[in-house]
C-alpha cells in the first residue's frame, strides 16, 4: 500500500511537470513540421502553400540577399518560366540541431539537404545551415525570419 500511495504522489506532483513537457514537445514538433511542409512549398514553387507556413511580414535572408514573401512568390514565377514545363524534383531532408518553444514564439536550427533532379536525372545536392524564428498565430506556428548559409557538399 505504501509503495501506491508513493507512485500516486509521485505522479500527482509531476503531473503538471509531465503535461508542460509533452505539450513542449508537442510544440516542437509542429515548429519541425512547419519548416518541412514550408519546404515542400518551395519544392514545389508553390507560393500558396509558403504563405500558409510564413508569417505576413516574413523575410528570407540568404546569400546576402533580403527576400520577402513578394520577391519570393516574383523568382517562382521566373524560376516556372526558366523551367518551361521541364520537370525539376527538390527533395529536402532536415537535420534538426537544437529546437526551443516559448509561449508565442519559437526558433530552430538544421541542416537542410536538397537533391535536385532535372528531367528525372539527379544532377545536384545542396546543403545549408539555416535558423528559423517562428511566431504563434492561433494554434499555428509560422515562421517570420529564415536565414540560411549554403555550405559546401558534405561539409557538416
Amino acid at each position: 500500500m505504501r509503495k501506491s500511495f508513493l507512485l500516486l504522489m509521485f505522479l500527482f506532483v509531476d503531473a503538471p511537470y509531465l503535461n508542460a513537457q509533452t505539450q513542449e514537445n508537442n510544440d516542437q514538433a509542429k515548429v519541425q513540421e512547419s519548416i518541412t511542409k514550408f519546404f515542400d512549398g518551395f519544392s514545389a514553387l508553390d507560393i500558396t502553400l509558403v504563405k500558409q507556413y510564413s508569417s505576413k511580414d516574413f523575410i528570407l535572408l540568404e546569400d546576402g540577399v533580403v527576400w520577402n514573401m513578394d520577391s519570393s512568390a516574383v523568382n517562382f514565377d521566373q524560376l516556372k518560366i526558366q523551367l518551361g514545363g521541364a520537370n525539376l524534383t527538390r527533395v529536402n531532408y532536415f537535420d534538426f540541431i537544437k529546437t526551443e518553444v516559448n509561449e508565442d514564439s519559437a526558433w530552430v536550427a538544421y541542416n537542410n539537404t536538397a537533391d535536385l533532379t532535372f528531367n528525372n536525372t539527379q544532377n545536384k545536392k545542396l546543403q545549408w545551415l539555416e535558423s528559423a524564428f517562428f511566431v504563434k498565430e492561433g494554434n499555428y506556428w509560422k515562421i517570420k525570419l529564415l536565414h540560411s548559409t549554403m555550405l559546401k557538399p558534405d561539409s557538416h
